[in-house]
């Protein structure tokens, strides 16, 4: 008896996933769509299915199918069914009772569903389906509201003078914050759904009269080429669009702010927002995006640019001073001063391990307190990482492990790395920071500064939707050079990059 009811169970939900129902038309039989819909969603406990009678006359039962929670009850009882029970229909006025109800709860014709699969497609969206007796259409009711989250500053970009408003997981929510920023006709938004299960909602947002439509043509290509089950969030799209799987750094920018967003749409660029994730994404994207931060236009243009070079010097930190250290002491003992030659003898005596595994396991054990300050909770996941840092280094230098100028390196690069401001840069600077390090600790300076070179290039070769990577440092351009290493005053820079809009734009006048 268990396994028949077992096979009796799968046999329903089988039905299902052959779209047995893909074609059928809505029947003007009222039972026989609650069945076709029960069959459909035969083990759904949040399902209702509200069944009452249009204007008080058994004539016109009908009935009301939705998801549980995705809107309050009272919402739908006192704005649809109270308003299709008390109002009374007059065969006079409305020459069926499908004008009748279209007329009362303002249902256009784009609205009306004909088949079967459109009207559940409808409600998994969160939207309400209204099947009336004798009328061969499903009338869908786009009146969902499925719980989110507020609008909160992003805690992993936090700011002192810019905006606090971040963007969440509703992307109708996500639009309206965008529109707040920028007041135009010109914001164009075009959706479209990616995923055959999840049938995930994507947007892409511009700026018709500054786009590029070369490279919004090729974004539309590259989304619609993504055959997938489920995207459950932005970067199920970032490695279905990205120029380059195998580059190291980050192709396209990822953000949670608006301001941010907003400046790089009026820059020409193409947001692509996606439900469920309060991470957008912006393309064409470039190398010096990723180290500037949007606070940098809240302040004046001279500590801006200061700034700025910190960043870029904590970048190259980050990225060579394990292996740089690694070259000296190994290969290139000349270039030390000859004042640091006793102090570095002094703290390598004693070392089991040599440099280069020495370096090595600092290095790791600094990305395991990272990740363990971030997966722990806020409470203590900060003071882990920092008690750790300083309890394991001073225990491993007293123990002879470690040396005292290989802990300052690492503590050095770790806090040359947080500096950064894309999240998505300081983690792709993991890996060409370990390969440094073994390049520059067995081929020395020599060595360290062929791999450099090798980057370089291949940071050149690299293509972001077919704009140069390495733009505007190379190819060089004057007016892009305004905005990428610092921040020329706002006055100054007249022009929008070309690079990105591959025209001329002017974004405002010369300062009179």
């Amino acid at each position: 008896m268990f396994r028949f009811s077992k096979k009796k169970e799968l046999s329903k939900s089988k039905s299902i996933n052959n779209k047995e129902f893909a074609y059928t038309r809505v029947s003007r039989d009222l039972v026989k769509n609650k069945r076709i819909i029960k069959n459909i969603f035969n083990i759904c406990s949040d399902l209702v299915i509200r069944e009452f009678e249009i204007a008080g006359n058994t004539k016109y039962n009908a009935m009301l199918v939705y998801f549980d929670n995705m809107l309050p009850k009272e919402v739908i009882e006192e704005t649809i069914v109270v308003r299709l029970v008390k109002s009374a229909y007059d065969c006079n006025c409305y020459s069926s009772i499908k004008e009748f109800v279209q007329s009362l709860v303002g249902i256009n014709a784009k609205n009306l569903c004909r088949t079967v699969d459109k009207a559940v497609n409808a409600i998994v969206d969160g939207n309400l389906a209204l099947f009336i007796e004798g009328v061969d259409k499903a009338l869908t009711i786009i009146f969902s509201d499925p719980p989110s989250r507020n609008v909160e500053e992003p805690s992993n970009e936090i700011t002192i003078r810019g905006p606090k408003e971040g963007f969440t997981e509703s992307i109708n929510t996500n639009i309206c914050l965008l529109r707040k920023k920028i007041k135009s006709p010109y914001l164009k938004t075009e959706s479209l759904k990616i995923g055959k299960q999840t049938r995930t909602d994507i947007v892409l947002s511009y700026m018709s009269n500054i786009i590029d439509f070369k490279t919004l043509k090729e974004v539309k290509e590259r989304l619609k080429k993504i055959n997938i089950d489920s995207v459950l969030s932005s970067n199920y799209i970032v490695e279905y669009i990205n120029d380059c799987s195998l580059c190291f750094f980050p192709t396209i920018f990822r953000t949670e702010k608006p301001d941010v967003v907003s400046g790089k749409i009026l820059e020409g660029r193409v947001a692509i927002m996606v439900s469920g994730s309060p991470i957008v994404l912006t393309v064409p994207s470039l190398f010096v995006e990723f180290l500037q931060s949007g606070e940098d236009y809240y302040i004046k243009y001279l500590p801006a640019s200061i700034n700025r070079l910190l960043r870029y010097l904590s970048f190259f930190i980050a990225l060579i001073l394990p292996g740089f250290y690694l070259a000296l002491v190994t290969f290139n003992q000349e270039l030390i001063p000859t004042t640091l030659v006793p102090t570095f003898i002094t703290a390598r005596s004693g070392i089991p391990f040599p440099s280069l595994w020495e370096a090595f396991l600092m290095l790791i054990v600094f990305e395991i307190l990272r990740e363990a300050g971030v997966r722990m909770p806020k409470a203590v996941g900060q003071g882990i990482s920092v008690v750790g840092a300083l309890v394991l280094g001073e225990a491993a230098v007293q123990a002879g492990l470690v040396s005292t100028p290989m802990v300052i390196v690492t503590a050095l690069t770790g806090i040359a790395t947080f500096t950064i401001p894309s999240f998505e840069m300081t983690l792709a600077l993991m890996f060409p920071r370990i390969v440094l390090l073994f390049v520059g600790g067995t081929f020395g300076m020599m060595g360290l500064m062929s791999a450099l070179l090798l980057l370089l290039i291949n940071l050149i070769s690299v293509r972001s939707l077919g704009v140069p990577y390495m733009s505007p440092l190379t190819p060089s351009n004057l007016e892009g050079m305004k905005d990428a290493v610092v921040r020329m005053p706002l006055w100054s820079t007249l022009k929008r990059p070309k690079s990105i809009t591959n025209k001329e734009t002017k974004r405002r006048k010369p300062r009179g």
